[in-house]
């Protein structure tokens, strides 16, 4: 029987119209799936934390390579699926604003984190003199902050609940050092300390003088020297005048880097001339090439050290070669430092199991984890009073760790030789 025209056309239409539904229908249906998986990305649970931190500035050395430590552990925790807390995945984030270098920038950013931003916990900026700031902000708000670079011993006095300290304090940093002359041969007895005038210094220098004191030596020089200073010649000519045996200055990468090309210009070669923050770091020797040598530092943590923890970090070399293959240079302690702040932030919120600031402030109290960073525990101040430091020296422009005996790698080369005889 044959179709009407009009007929034919109708079912031909009919047919368009029911196929065009079901393309309609599928558009819609993967649409709302699009939507749906959107959405469901845009709900995945979020850890966000904030740090704002020298990116620029006079210390911005220090604080990119502890940003570096900072993002580290937060790959390294994004690529195993993030932290668990209380039954629930959260992937971490960090909000960064650049303070400078700049305490007042730095607290005025720390409030932006956590008045704006909303951000759940806090990572400390480099320095005690910034943290000082930023501390008072974060502490106002009752936001616990891990505090990877600032250890002046005042912070953690104020009577402040929620900061945490991964440095232990300021004022054993140079006991290593001390020590390790104490058991020199010939002894020395004189001895020259020069102080960054920042909280930091002032605490490392004071605590050194004391300690110097309990282990008999005269401490015949005991002077500040600007944290902004750019020749401290004047100085250097006064402490050599007194002709001491051993030379410490409180400072960081910059201060140590000027002390000892003056040092040269005027000669001034002690049989020990040691540093806390400056001679570890690449750019010391990389600035100073041989005029490096017979220098000593002292470190919070070395790659060299027998320390080992759970994975993914392992041990203290493991963490090392994982730096060196993601960033491509030898990590110090500013940026282990780093990814350890993130690392004993995630074990409390383990151990809590919830994102709150009382519940994670009670549990740092009580870990005492084993990790590649080393000992780490601390007391209700917040200072970390289970850690200690490495002293350290060049040695053809390598760092090594050279004192306590069980755990150098090198024996010290003493004593320092006079520049003309090198």
């Amino acid at each position: 029987m044959r179709m009407s025209r009009a007929t034919g056309w109708a079912s031909r239409w009919h047919a368009r119209v029911a196929t065009g539904g079901v393309l309609l229908l599928v558009a819609a249906l993967v649409t709302l799936g699009a939507t749906g998986a959107g959405r469901a990305q845009a709900q995945e649970p979020v850890l966000r934390l904030g740090a704002a931190i020298a990116l620029t500035g006079p210390v911005s050395r220090e604080g990119n390579f502890v940003k570096d430590g900072y993002d580290f552990w937060v790959r390294t925790v994004n690529e195993r699926g993030g932290i668990t807390i209380g039954g629930q995945r959260y992937r971490v984030e960090i909000k960064y604003y650049d303070d400078e270098s700049k305490a007042e920038t730095a607290a005025r950013l720390t409030e932006k984190l956590i008045t704006d931003d909303k951000v759940a916990f806090v990572l400390g900026p480099f320095s005690s003199a910034i943290f000082q700031a930023t501390s008072t902000i974060s502490e106002r708000y009752r936001v616990v902050t891990i505090a990877p670079q600032a250890n002046a011993d005042t912070i953690y006095e104020r009577g402040y609940r929620y900061i945490f300290s991964i440095l232990p304090p300021a004022s054993t940093y140079l006991r290593g050092l001390i020590d390790m002359a104490a058991a020199a041969t010939p002894r020395p007895t004189r001895m020259a300390i020069m102080i960054r005038d920042d909280p930091f210094g002032i605490a490392a220098g004071e605590g050194a003088a004391r300690y110097a004191e309990q282990r008999g030596f005269q401490v015949v020089f005991k002077e500040r020297y600007p944290a902004n200073a750019t020749d401290v010649s004047s100085i250097l000519t006064q402490v050599k005048a007194l002709n001491p045996e051993v030379f410490l200055a409180t400072t960081l990468f910059q201060d140590a880097l000027l002390i000892t090309k003056q040092a040269k210009e005027l000669q001034f070669a002690p049989r020990i001339m040691g540093f806390t923050a400056g001679p570890a770091i690449p750019d010391f020797v990389r600035s100073l090439g041989a005029d490096a040598n017979y220098i000593y530092g002292s470190e919070w943590w070395l790659p060299t050290l027998k320390y080992c923890g759970d994975p993914p970090f392992g041990c203290a070399a493991d963490y090392a070669t994982a730096i060196e293959r993601w960033k491509g240079y030898t990590p110090g302690y500013h940026t282990a430092s780093g990814t350890m702040a993130g690392l004993v932030l995630q074990l409390a919120l383990q151990a809590a199991g919830r994102i709150d600031g009382e519940a994670v402030r009670q549990a740092l109290l009580s870990l005492a984890p084993r990790t590649f960073w080393g000992p780490i525990g601390w007391n209700e101040q917040g200072k970390n009073v289970r850690g200690t430091s490495v002293p350290i020296q060049i040695q053809n422009q390598r760092v090594v760790a050279v004192w306590p005996p069980e755990a150098r790698v090198a024996t010290p080369i003493y004593p320092m030789p006079a520049w003309t005889a090198r």
